[in-house]
């Protein structure tokens, strides 16, 4: 699959891994950030580094995958969470996505995690479209805000 390596997220991935949010956001929901998105994935790198992945191509981050496992909460047992997935706009429609999806799911299983849950913005078509095409569906939760 165009040489596409799965491996865990590094410090120095972060730029690159920036670089591609700040594309995502810019060209796919045309929102700025307000946020220091280097510290975060620094951060999500110390809490959990098995549940960051990026996919790397020609030596250079194309996407990347962002994870947690959650022990308990809301009647939820020790559960897999997809924070966040990006793929470069560039390389997007090659299978870089659904590689790093199908390598997070089966990190969760590897760690006998049965159940593994998103969030998605309701008009998110092509986003629901991709977590459908990797075997997820509408769950049993309502998400809820305090505005």
């Amino acid at each position: 699959m165009h040489n596409i390596t799965i491996r865990s997220m590094k410090e120095k991935d972060i730029n690159q891994a920036a670089d591609i949010h700040r594309k995502v956001i810019r060209e796919g929901l045309g929102q700025t950030t307000t946020y220091n998105i280097e510290a975060l994935f620094f951060s999500f790198i110390k809490k959990s580094p098995n549940t960051c992945l990026v996919a790397e191509k020609d030596a250079t981050v194309a996407g990347f995958i962002i994870g947690s496992i959650k022990e308990w909460g809301f009647g939820v047992e020790r559960s897999g969470w997809i924070e966040m997935i990006e793929v470069d706009p560039k390389l997007m429609g090659i299978g870089i996505g659904k590689t790093l999806g199908e390598a997070i799911i089966n990190h969760f299983k590897k760690a006998n995690i049965k159940n593994v849950y998103t969030s998605v913005q309701w008009d998110s078509g092509d986003l629901i479209a991709f977590f459908k095409s990797i075997g997820f569906d509408k769950s049993n939760f309502i998400n809820l805000e305090l505005i």
